[in-house]
């Protein structure tokens, strides 16, 4: 597989999962942040590579249009010389360095395609990764609301204090009655 189509497939890949993911709650989102980040960084050094890659193809296809010169000079200084046959082994290696870069032109072509369509996925990668945010943002500044309008937030589960109990007496009426009797005596 080539370079340029694996770079592709990771973006498509990465940009894919971010667009079908649920971020219901912070965690997902938080995740979801961390992941697109994640993939962003990688997509943008596979752009890097690619970048990096045509121009080294650019750097080749120089050199086989400099070879293909450097041959041509050489089959012309043959042909004033006389000797044909060292005349036709130079042009014969001039084609072949024309053929070698006119590859190599259609390589880079490939690999600018390739790029631009790298750029488009790295853009909706952005601007997914972009939205995440804003999500998660609103979300933050949602729950900041509610929790400064509901109150002081109270615990769940078994540690929450639960509300006071209304005292029910436990003294017997016969004891009050007693108690009553003696404040009456005094």
């Amino acid at each position: 597989m080539k370079l340029t189509e694996r770079i592709s497939l990771l973006v498509r890949a990465n940009v894919g999962s971010l667009l079908g993911r649920s971020v219901d709650g912070p965690t997902d989102r938080r995740r979801s942040i961390r992941d697109g980040e994640r993939a962003l960084a990688r997509a943008r050094e596979a752009l890097a590579k690619a970048t990096e890659h045509q121009k080294t193809l650019e750097d080749q296809i120089a050199a086989a249009d400099e070879r293909a010169g450097t041959w041509a000079q050489k089959a012309e200084a043959a042909l004033q010389a006389g000797d044909e046959a060292k005349a036709r082994e130079a042009l014969a290696q001039q084609q072949g360095q024309e053929r070698t870069a006119g590859e190599l032109r259609a390589r880079l072509e490939g690999r600018l395609e390739e790029a631009d369509r790298l750029e488009s996925r790295l853009e909706m990668l952005e601007a997914e990764l972009r939205e995440i945010q804003r999500q998660a943002a609103a979300g933050a500044a949602e729950q900041t609301q509610d929790a400064s309008a509901s109150g002081p937030v109270k615990p769940e589960g078994r540690l929450a204090a639960s509300p006071p109990a209304k005292k029910e007496s436990t003294v017997s009426p016969d004891l009050e009655a007693r108690k009553a009797r003696l404040s009456k005596k005094e």
